[in-house]
Formats: structure tokens, C-alpha cells, sequence
């Protein structure tokens, strides 16, 4: 795997993929193949995708996008990839709430809240979530209170 994983960086590289865009630790690249890579651009970056790597390997709900590989130092992670949301109420009207306050409280969102330690306020956002098989689900979900607490501490 790892052979695979210095070809999509030369690929980069070269530009062949599409850059979708990033964080404060990773960007995101389409690879055209109904998967992204997400390339840590610091530590934080990689906590964020070790997380999600955990989490995905762990969770049997349809809540999240799954992860498919990771680089053995985890600076690369593969994931399915989602269709863009452009607006939060298309989330809103598929868990049937009104506002950001009652989907926190949903009890999908209270589940993964206390199974993995995630910040809620991040799936607020349109960018959080995206579109796999018609059904809204969470494409970034790397950034918990533990990854908060020692790589953000400005927060």
C-alpha cells in the first residue's frame, strides 16, 4: 500500500487530482475514483486523521463516511467520497429538526457525541456533512476534545 499512497502524492504533485479544499490540518483532494485523500499538513492533521480512522474502523452507524485506508503514520487517509451539501437545512429536514440546537440534541448526534468525545458544534456546518447514497452523512469528524485540547489550544 504504501507504493500506492507515494503515487497518489507524485499525483498531487503533478496536479492530477483535484483539490476540494482544507483545513486548519489537512487538505482534501478528489481522486476520482468516489473516494478523497485527505493529506495531513501538520500534527494536528494527522491526530485528526488517526480519529477519524478509529472511528470509522469502530462504528457501524450510517452516520459517518467511511474510511477505506490510512497511511501507516496516518499523514494520508482515504474516504469515501460525499457530494457537497449546500445548505444545512437539507441535514436539518433529514433528521427531522428545525435548528442547530435541536439537531446536537438529536439522538444520533448524542450517540456519537458520547461514544467518541466529538465537538458537535463542527456539524452545524455545511461543510461537515455530505451526500452518499441520498442520505447526509459526517465527512469530517476528526476533531475531538482530545485533539482539541492539545493541538488547539487557542480554543
Amino acid at each position: 500500500m504504501v507504493s500506492a499512497f507515494n503515487e497518489i502524492m507524485s499525483n498531487i504533485t503533478l496536479g492530477y487530482y483535484r483539490y476540494i479544499g482544507s483545513g486548519s490540518g489537512r487538505q482534501v483532494f478528489d481522486l476520482r475514483n468516489g473516494y478523497v485523500i485527505k493529506v495531513a499538513k501538520n500534527i494536528a492533521g494527522i491526530a485528526q486523521n488517526k480519529v477519524e480512522y478509529k472511528i470509522s474502523s469502530n462504528d457501524q452507524s450510517p452516520l459517518f463516511a467511511k474510511v477505506i485506508q490510512a497511511s501507516n503514520d496516518f499523514a494520508l487517509l482515504i474516504m469515501q467520497k460525499a457530494d457537497e451539501i449546500y445548505n444545512i437545512s437539507y441535514v436539518w429536514k433529514y433528521f427531522n429538526v428545525t435548528s442547530k440546537r435541536e439537531l446536537f440534541n438529536s439522538k444520533e448526534l448524542q450517540n456519537i457525541k458520547s461514544s467518541y468525545n466529538l465537538l458537535l458544534n463542527d456539524f452545524g456546518r455545511e461543510s461537515s456533512w455530505g451526500i452518499i447514497n441520498g442520505r447526509p452523512v459526517i465527512i469530517d469528524y476528526g476533531f475531538t476534545r482530545e485533539v482539541r485540547e492539545r493541538y488547539y489550544k487557542f480554543f
